[in-house]
């Protein structure tokens, strides 16, 4: 292991690091990275039964950290393989720039990449939701000899994209492609003062994310202004039901209560502005069809994540092997319907690597 690389443990469980949670106890441990950053991941132990099987590489995306997966691995610890999930740049215990360089995909899965030599890991099944779905993808493309499968949750399969990319252009070709423009939350997430603005209405914030209401994600990401406008305004929404439990909103509160979301805005910032149309550049074109094992789970109530976006590139002969699942459930599955997601995972696996 390179001598910039450090590794601190810790035994913790997620019910110690948040009182509401019930996971099963891991190893918290911190990393130092070789761009400076720390790294806060959790671990199940090696032992004889897991150490020949691939590692399951959990990682999750917007607005969330580690503990989106707490229930999904409890459900999962029937199955004897090993589960890395890392707090991702820009949230939990991990080191959050607030230079948008720092986020393209090259160097992220760079980064994960020294966490999985830090634990000696030679295989993973690699399982991603949302940007977390993204870096999955961009951990195979950059580290294919890692990978020996693939499991995204809500966010479909994407090629790198050839070109810039253009968010009104997007915006404007989902638009008539759907009916309406699937990227119109963008445009908030985004702006200069989304920071603030939402940083300061954190309860009105978890609401537009989770809101219980028909097609509430249509209404809040997909009409241009309608997220700044409710945070600011005074319309109210009731929560689904996993979001009114302490266990998800107060891992919310505690951490945007002490961080600021310019970090975590930076995601989408880094693909407005083409830092990741050139990192994707790099990417071998003979990797774009995968030829590994893949699982899609889509989700039903998803307005912007389409569960048909898997059919583009199915279609277009760039996954041969893919198993596609569909559950009722808006966008963040692993809280509101974790056993279904699990009992998805579990097939996968187990039929696929066992």
């Amino acid at each position: 292991m390179d001598d910039r690389v450090s590794v601190t443990t810790s035994r913790i469980g997620f019910v110690q690091l948040l009182q509401y949670d019930k996971m099963n106890h891991l190893q918290k441990k911190s990393l130092v990275t070789k761009r400076s950053f720390t790294y806060t991941y959790y671990t199940s132990e090696k032992n004889e039964q897991n150490s020949s099987k691939p590692v399951l590489f959990f990682i999750h995306g917007f607005p969330d950290s580690a503990h989106l997966w707490s229930n999904v691995v409890d459900q999962l610890s029937d199955i004897p393989y090993r589960v890395i999930a890392p707090d991702t740049l820009g949230y939990g215990g991990t080191s959050k720039p607030l230079d948008v360089e720092k986020y393209n995909y090259r160097d992220m899965t760079n980064d994960l990449e020294e966490i999985l030599q830090a634990e000696d890991v030679q295989k993973v099944i690699v399982v991603g939701h949302d940007w977390g779905s993204i870096l999955a993808q961009r951990f195979y493309f950059f580290h294919p000899e890692y990978v020996i499968g693939i499991i995204l949750l809500n966010v479909a399969y994407r090629p790198p994209q050839e070109g810039r990319f253009d968010l009104t252009t997007m915006n404007n070709v989902t638009e008539k492609t759907f009916g309406y423009p699937l990227f119109a939350y963008w445009e908030f997430f985004t702006a200069d003062d989304a920071p603030k603005i939402a940083g300061e209405n954190l309860d009105k914030f978890w609401e537009a994310l989770h809101g219980d209401e028909p097609e509430w994600m249509k209404k809040i990401f997909c009409v241009r202004g309608a997220v700044r406008k409710y945070l600011l305004g005074n319309e109210r929404v009731s929560l689904k039901p996993y979001a009114k439990e302490a266990k998800w909103k107060a891992d919310f509160m505690q951490r945007f209560q002490k961080d600021t979301f310019e970090a975590p805005f930076n995601y989408y910032k880094a693909t407005v502005n083409n830092v990741q149309s050139k990192s994707d550049a790099d990417i071998p074109k003979e990797l774009y069809k995968v030829q590994l094992p893949m699982l899609y789970i889509g989700c039903t109530g998803d307005a912007v994540c389409r569960s048909d976006a898997i059919e583009g590139p199915k279609k277009a002969g760039l996954l041969p092997d893919v198993e596609v699942q569909t559950i009722t459930s808006d966008h963040w599955v692993p809280m509101e319907k974790p056993e279904e997601v699990a009992q998805h995972i579990r097939s996968f696996v187990t039929r696929r690597f066992p």
